[in-house]
């Protein structure tokens, strides 16, 4: 029972940084959008918009709560980040992860957000060094050069045509 009564620091989302260009120009006023949820039912949600240079930051977010303590709760972090830019919303950062603490391959990618509206978006893996044969999985039009494997293309026939 004392564990109900105890507060945890649950880890929503690191700082994240990052760049929007369209068609290699930087974009100036669009709109970024994280929407974070904890357990299915904390919510958070903060908006920042780009510079003249497209660059945008975001801090990071922690909140208290009980439910860690709670053996029926399910401890899962779903983070969601948007662009809004000339009516058009594209996502720029979607995943979810087991746990309230960070992960460090998730705080690296959320420090180099740079997409380009005219990506396509995709669905990718990459690599949960404490855990190998649990990848972490996500939807974005940002690049990474390292540690970012694509295997969905968004909208289109050629699905899992990496596998063929």
């Amino acid at each position: 029972m004392v564990g109900l009564m105890k507060k945890y620091d649950v880890h929503m989302c690191s700082e994240v940084k990052g760049c929007i260009l369209n068609n290699g120009e930087p974009v100036n006023g669009a709109r970024i959008r994280r929407e974070l949820t904890y357990a299915h039912s904390a919510v958070e949600i903060d908006e920042t918009v780009t510079d003249a240079n497209g660059h945008f930051s975001m801090p990071e977010i922690l909140i208290t709560s009980k439910k860690p303590g709670d053996m029926f709760v399910h401890d899962v972090v779903l983070q969601r980040i948007t662009i809004l830019s000339n009516e058009e919303t594209y996502v720029l950062w979607n995943t979810k992860h087991l746990g309230i603490e960070p992960f460090k391959e998730i705080e690296e990618k959320l420090l180099t957000l740079h997409g380009d509206l005219s990506s396509q978006e995709v669905r990718f893996t990459f690599p949960n060094k404490k855990n190998p044969s649990l990848e972490f999985d996500g939807l974005s039009i940002c690049r990474w050069e390292n540690d970012f494997e694509v295997f969905e293309l968004e909208e289109s026939e050629g699905y899992f045509s990496d596998f063929v």
